[in-house]
């Protein structure tokens, strides 16, 4: 590609020839000449009419407008600093096609004001590094079609659940202990 040099002289110049011809009313008669094509090639032909340019700098100014609007709506909710971001909305979604990661170099917390629930069309795990705590002011419940504790293949024992030996005989047919 070549380089172009244009003197402050020749940018003045093209500048207020620019202006003259803008300032002429008759120039929105004109037609802008046909351009021909090179080499055998076919060019689709430009109607660059200034009506039609103008109905694209106003199409454009109102793709500005609305993209303002969005960054002002953005702005009203969305605080960054150096020392965090905040969003504040009445309904937040986050949705990932495939995969959400949150991650953090030293504590996570989670708070609700109501009601929290993780809901799976698969697994959940939940795992600590040292412990793991589940505690209810109520109730603590664990409903599943057969519980697991330290991944347990032995039947826990119930009350009236016989035993022989030190071992359940026959107890819970849905929690097994280690």
């Amino acid at each position: 590609m070549k380089k172009i040099t244009l003197t402050l002289a020749t940018i003045l110049f093209v500048s207020q020839f620019s202006l003259a011809i803008a300032a002429d009313p008759s120039i929105r008669q004109m037609q802008p000449r046909p351009m021909t094509p090179q080499r055998g090639s076919t060019i689709p032909q430009l109607q660059l009419t200034p009506d039609y340019l103008y109905q694209q700098i106003t199409a454009l100014q109102q793709q500005v407008a609305n993209l303002q609007g969005q960054v002002n709506l953005l702005r009203s909710v969305v605080q960054i600093s150096q020392n965090g971001t905040t969003i504040t909305a009445e309904n937040l979604s986050f949705n990932a096609g495939k995969t959400l990661t949150m991650s953090s170099g030293a504590g996570t917390n989670v708070s609700v004001g109501e009601n929290l629930t993780f809901i799976s069309a698969k697994n959940i795990s939940i795992k600590g590094g040292l412990d793991v705590t589940a505690e209810g002011a109520r109730t603590v419940k664990l409903k599943a079609p057969q519980i697991k504790l330290n991944d347990g293949t032995k039947l826990l024992a119930v009350v009236g659940s016989p035993v022989s030996g030190g071992k359940v005989i026959s107890g819970s047919t849905s929690v097994f202990a280690q």
